[in-house]
Parts: structure tokens; C-alpha cells; sequence
């Protein structure tokens, strides 16, 4: 089969032909598909450890295929850097290393945020995963994860602009 013919397939169906052919064109597609979603997830909640991570996942799943469960292999793949992203984490927190990169106002200010608010925000908006979705990664109610979701888009706005004032919170002007 050429790449053209994998291109209908759905992830799942690719994995289990890659699974029974161990054909390197089959995962090359698979890993076409989601590398970049995986790589800007991952450099945004752990920038100096992303690329370790994403090439961990790869080689894992290059040399012995996972069993989904039924779960979507997206969904399966994000889980599984969430679960890396956050012993990385606990390892850095171990370490206490201060490391300086140049960054603009809105990923400083992703960088801000609680880390469960910062993963759910990423998975939501840079992977284009549902919130119910992302709720399941998390293992949190969908309406937690939405709340979750809100406060983080109002902290990343506040952090980047400032405080507005409200119209209802202008101040009065004394003559």
C-alpha cells in the first residue's frame, strides 16, 4: 500500500496495521499526523524537557504499539505526555533549577498559570480536544473542567493586559 491509501484510515485503523506489519511508512504516518499538536502542547507546559519527552513517547510507541482500550489513540497519546509532563515536573521541582527563556506575554503568562489550569487550557485550545475530552484526561467533572478552563483564559488576559476596569467599577471623578 502506498501513504496515499493509509491517508482515509483512521488512527486506530493505522495503529493496528502498524501493529501486524511493523511497517515504518504506517507509523510515519501516524506520527505525521500528531507530532505537531504533541510538540506544541509539550513546549508550552514543559519547555526544556518537551523534547525528551515527545522522543520517549515515540520510541515507546515505535517499538512495542500500545493497546487503546477503546480509547481514541489522540486521546490515548495525550494522556500518556500528560502522565510524563507531570513526573517530569515533580523531578524539576525536586531539582529547583531556574532556567531563562525568552518568551513572549502570553506564554509567560500560560507559564503563570496552575499547572492544572495551564493543561487544560493547552489541551483545549492548542490540541483541539474537547473539554469533555480533556475533563477524561484530567479525570475531573466536565463542569470543574470548564470552570477550570474560564478562569484560565481570565488569569492569561488579566496577566497580559492588566486590570480593566469594569464600567460599573469606573471611578467618580471629583471636581
Amino acid at each position: 500500500m502506498s501513504r496515499k491509501a493509509f491517508q482515509h484510515l483512521t488512527d486506530e485503523a493505522l495503529l493496528d496495521h502498524y501493529k501486524e506489519t511493523r511497517k515504518t511508512v504506517v507509523f510515519h504516518q501516524l506520527y505525521t499526523r500528531h507530532k505537531d499538536a504533541l510538540y506544541r502542547y509539550s513546549i508550552q507546559m514543559a519547555p526544556a524537557s518537551s523534547a525528551k519527552i515527545l522522543q520517549e513517547l515515540w520510541q515507546k510507541i515505535l517499538e512495542n504499539p500500545p493497546q487503546l482500550h477503546g480509547r481514541l489513540f489522540r486521546n490515548w497519546l495525550f494522556i500518556q505526555i500528560n502522565k510524563a509532563l507531570r513526573e517530569q515536573q515533580a523531578l524539576n521541582e525536586h531539582k529547583s533549577t531556574a532556567v531563562d527563556y525568552r518568551k513572549s506575554a502570553v506564554l509567560v503568562a500560560i507559564q503563570k498559570l496552575p499547572s492544572l489550569q495551564r493543561n487544560i487550557l493547552l489541551l483545549h485550545m492548542e490540541c483541539k480536544l474537547s473539554l469533555a475530552t480533556v475533563a477524561d484526561i484530567e479525570q475531573i467533572s466536565l463542569k470543574k473542567c470548564r470552570e477550570y478552563y474560564h478562569r484560565a483564559k481570565e488569569q492569561i488576559e488579566t496577566l497580559v493586559y492588566g486590570v480593566q476596569p469594569k464600567p460599573w467599577q469606573v471611578e467618580v471623578i471629583e471636581e
